[in-house]
């Protein structure tokens, strides 16, 4: 009897701007294949998508559901998803990327460690249908357009409408009154058992810690929490603290003035050549070459792969599926 084909998930982390976190991705190259990919992949924030046209189905866990024209998908970070289209067609999305734990910050602690939000943003995996739920597809579009124009105040009027957006997805698909566990976020949208560890180190990264925390967090013995860690993200923990770190300092290295060294250091880096290092690793490229690029060039690093820009053509998953299971 031939082995079952391993599950293969693939991780996307989008750079987000430090003092504004959320970002959009928006035009024609958001076409979406009608061919599955068989790699769930997830990401570092918070993913929410709005279908411009046709139709398709999604892949959230082990769980498909449907969509169409108008519907709004909502996937917390560390959700294994994909998305395909109808047979015969390719539907438009528009897609917006944020950590509302940053956008709110300011906020206070209070409204965003209510056990409900935090539910919601961290375990969230669901298809609003335009039918069921007819104010998020204008609340989305809204966001779009403020984001995209920036006119004066843009940024005051995005977090009203993200904050009128994540308080209706909990007001409708959310916990009951007094209820812990939000009621249509099921198991389905947490199954990777080491998310308490990418959690975990997406926000303390600049800390120094054990593998052996980690694995405790997750309920593993160290030598396990390992293999599932390579296993769920074809990359070792070590690596992926290493990587989410240079994705920060790429987005301070654009977004502010600092020398290099006190990036490093901000970081979690306390040698300016370990840092180095590092940095070239993952992102094929010197800081300060990287600095010099500028966002508006087409990247041609490592970045390419962590921060998508468009969506995969069916030839391109074709190729991949075959060069992952040749015959």
């Amino acid at each position: 009897m031939a082995r079952p084909r391993q599950r293969i998930l693939e991780y996307r982390s989008y750079e987000l701007p430090v003092h504004f976190p959320i970002t959009i991705l928006h035009g024609s190259q958001w076409h979406i294949s009608p061919i599955r990919s068989q790699r769930l992949h997830f990401h570092n924030c918070l993913e929410i998508g709005i279908c411009l046209s046709n139709s398709g189905h999604m892949a959230i866990g082990e769980e498909q559901v449907d969509f169409r024209a108008g519907d709004v998908t909502f996937i917390a970070r560390n959700v294994p998803h994909t998305t395909w289209s109808s047979p015969g067609t390719e539907s438009l999305w528009n897609y917006i990327y944020t950590d509302p734990e940053a956008l709110f910050q300011e906020a206070g602690p209070s409204a965003v460690n209510s056990v409900p939000f935090r539910a919601m943003i961290n375990r969230g995996g669901l298809v609003l249908s335009a039918g069921e739920h007819p104010w998020a597809g204008p609340l989305v579009r809204d966001i779009l357009r403020e984001i995209q124009e920036q006119q004066a105040g843009y940024q005051i009027c995005v977090k009203g409408l993200m904050a009128a957006f994540l308080v209706r997805v909990m007001r409708n698909c959310g916990a009951e009154q007094g209820s812990a566990e939000p009621a249509d976020f099921s198991d389905r949208a947490q199954m990777l058992s080491i998310s308490p560890a990418l959690d975990y180190i997406l926000q303390h990264y600049d800390q120094d810690f054990s593998m052996e925390t980690l694995a405790a967090m997750c309920h593993l013995s160290p030598t396990h929490f390992r293999r599932q860690f390579q296993s769920q993200i074809n990359m070792n923990p070590l690596a992926f603290l290493h990587q989410t770190r240079i994705l920060r300092s790429c987005t301070l290295l654009r977004t502010t003035d600092r020398s290099i060294v006190d990036i490093a250091g901000e970081v979690g880096y306390t040698s300016l050549s370990c840092f180095n290092r590092w940095f070239l690793q993952v992102m094929g490229c010197t800081p300060s070459a990287w600095r010099k690029s500028g966002p508006g060039e087409e990247p041609t690093t490592l970045v390419s792969y962590t921060g998508w820009s468009r969506a995969e053509t069916a030839e391109e998953i074709l190729a991949r599926e075959k060069e992952n299971h040749p015959e």
